[in-house]
């Protein structure tokens, strides 16, 4: 069985959703045979809409005509967490209700544990909620 990590990092998040559109639409056994599918950072992203079955197209376009809302930095930093603000609405606006349901077990979201500085995955959503935070 195969294990796909999609890994994120800002400028890959719009190729990758377009792999995770490729998968699904050309090599839909190799989604299905996927044991694991694991996202980090922006790919956790990209894989939870994916999974769900969410159009990933529609969605990343949503998010990026709407990012003039976002106010940024010099620098390109954003201020006052406007993005993750944002990012939580675009992900309660396209998730279905049973989100958690339906990623459980097979959507494994890469984490830094800030005490220790170490990676954990996390793979069981109680809740929709659960899952967007």
């Amino acid at each position: 069985p195969y294990t796909i990590l999609f890994r994120g990092g800002s400028f890959f998040t719009v190729y990758e959703a377009g792999v995770f559109c490729a998968l699904r639409d050309l090599s839909p056994d190799i989604m299905k045979s996927a044991s694991r599918i694991y996202g980090a950072s922006s790919g956790s992203v990209v894989a939870t809409v994916g999974l769900c079955g969410c159009d990933v197209g529609k969605g990343y376009r949503f998010l990026f005509y709407n990012l003039s809302h976002v106010k940024t930095s010099v620098c390109g930093l954003v201020l006052g967490g406007g993005i993750l603000r944002f990012l939580r609405n675009t992900l309660e606006k396209f998730l279905p209700p049973n989100a958690h349901e339906l990623v459980s077990g097979k959507l494994h979201i890469v984490l830094t544990r800030l005490h220790d500085w170490r990676n954990v995955t996390v793979s069981e959503f109680a809740s929709r909620e659960e899952l967007i935070q």
